[in-house]
């Protein structure tokens, strides 16, 4: 759809490319959404969210910077929003007064974005809910004094998103409705689906050796690798830990195999840097198989998992195909 920005946007394609909230996104795909938004010059010192004030709006800073302070029993805590960031997203998202003060720290430009209008934009758009997701997080590791009560926000985001806020896959909640689906469909018009369960080989080895730090560093890399040796049909879930899964749609047990052995030999030969100068290398085990009449997600997965820890109790780095009737096949290995 085309739009006459100078009239009916309240900002411009180059404004929108520049926001941060917004990286990633195809103006078009949100332009419709702003049509009824505002733009607003607040002077410094403008209050534009508190307590006492129920109704809120997505606050989007354009130019200049707002001012967050929170009343605590440890003391008043404040930061900082910078330009391309937003303020106000607890409470839409909470349907709850907002617990903190914001008000403009100089001079700004900023763009508000009614409540309904925002939660209908992170419900057309995977890229801003991770957005979204990532400068809450960054919210967390500049502001450790009240980091218990991001990390509920964050869960909570989590939850409304159905992303994963550390690797960027999707999670079980989007699972439970897109692999459904997807068997749904499979099953009515007999069409080939297979089914990956994936696990990282000793990855409690690394937390002990290296830290928790070190670990979610391993999952962000396996995340991404795992991302690089998949096609776009595909569809990869952080499972929960370690683990990971993919229901690979039209796929045949030959292609699969291929599928899947590309994927072990990536990550065998993925290298992960260290702040410290550590260099850590892992590998994963896999397990898969394929759709019969009447399966259901959870019997396809189960099957899957079977075949994975058939692959780890021999030997590990591996990949194992459940055959069906109790039968497992582990496939020759480039190692």
């Amino acid at each position: 759809m085309n739009y006459d920005e100078k009239e009916t946007l309240p900002i411009s394609r180059n404004e929108f490319a520049e926001l941060e909230i917004f990286k990633n996104i195809q103006f078009e795909k949100l332009a419709g959404f702003l049509l009824p938004c505002k733009t607003k010059e607040v002077e410094q010192g403008t209050t534009l969210i508190s307590p006492d004030n129920p109704n809120i709006d997505l606050v989007i800073v354009l130019r200049g910077s707002l001012e967050v302070k929170l009343e605590s029993e440890g003391g008043t805590f404040t930061s900082t929003i910078e330009q391309g960031h937003c303020a106000g997203e607890m409470s839409i998202f909470d349907s709850i007064p907002p617990s903190a003060t914001v008000s403009a720290k100089d001079n700004s430009k900023v763009l508000l974005i009614p409540s309904d209008i925002a939660r209908a934009m992170l419900s057309a758009s995977h890229e801003l809910c991770l957005n979204f997701l990532q400068i809450m997080s960054q919210c967390i590791r500049n502001n450790n004094k009240i980091v218990c009560e991001e990390q509920y926000h964050i869960r909570r985001m989590e939850e409304y998103a159905k992303v994963d806020a550390m690797t960027g896959l999707h999670n079980r909640r989007w699972l439970e409705e897109m692999y459904t689906r997807e068997m749904a469909r499979s099953n009515k018009g007999n069409i080939m689906l297979t089914a990956f369960m994936l696990d990282i080989d000793h990855f409690k080895n690394v937390n002990d050796t290296y830290g928790h730090l070190a670990g979610d560093q391993v999952l962000i890399s396996v995340a991404q690798t795992l991302t690089r040796s998949l096609r776009p049909s595909d569809m990869p879930v952080r499972y929960g830990g370690e683990e990971f899964t993919v229901f690979l749609p039209g796929t045949s047990t030959k292609n699969a195999k291929i599928i899947a052995e590309r994927i072990r030999r990536d990550m065998e030969n993925m290298s992960i840097s260290l702040p410290d100068g550590n260099i850590i290398q892992v590998t994963v085990s896999i397990g898969f198989a394929e759709r019969v009449d009447n399966d259901t997600v959870a019997s396809l997965i189960d099957r899957a998992d079977k075949a994975l820890y058939h692959a780890k109790q021999n030997g590990r780095n591996r990949v194992c195909q459940n055959l069906g009737d109790g039968k497992m096949q582990l496939l020759k290995t480039g190692t």
